[in-house]
């Protein structure tokens, strides 16, 4: 066996919390006609402490739900999990944290997120099947983020 302590990373998830969760469903006859289910997501780094040993950051990671038949909406979904983390400050930059931060800790929620998503579904009676959140590319998702951003502050 290896012992823990040699192999725990720099970069450690804490807790989570759900801070905003709505669902509404509407009851239509459906005639066995296919929803439309379209997805989006976003997210928002909260705040970053640097204490004495180590760096806290606080993410959320946004999705809103959303299925059609035809014109009608048939359900809409919005959930936004928050999460903590901690970083060593002697092995990590605060960019590299940053960095951490937004992949390792939305890979996190989003996995979190789709858990949560999967069960209040099922137990909403959204069936069949319950809602299953598509997985992400983080990657990306930061990407489009940033050229977003940029491209606000340039039309400021």
């Amino acid at each position: 066996m290896i012992d823990s302590n040699q192999v725990l990373a720099d970069f450690q998830f804490i807790g989570n919390r759900v801070s905003n969760f709505k669902i509404e469903t509407k009851d239509i006859k459906t005639n066995e006609a296919k929803a439309k289910v379209t997805y989006n997501f976003d997210y928002n780094v909260k705040e970053i402490e640097e204490l004495e040993d180590k760096y806290v950051g606080y993410i959320e990671f946004i999705t809103e739900i959303k299925a059609k038949i035809k014109n009608v909406i048939l359900f809409k979904i919005n959930l936004t999990m928050e999460g903590a983390f901690i970083g060593n400050n002697q092995k990590l930059t605060k960019e590299n944290f940053l960095s951490m931060l937004e992949l390792n800790g939305l890979t996190t929620l989003s996995q979190l997120s789709r858990a949560y998503v999967l069960s209040v579904t099922a137990l909403s009676g959204i069936t069949p099947p319950p809602v299953k959140l598509p997985m992400i590319n983080v990657f990306k998702l930061r990407q489009q983020k940033k050229e977003k951003e940029e491209k606000n502050i340039k039309l400021s």
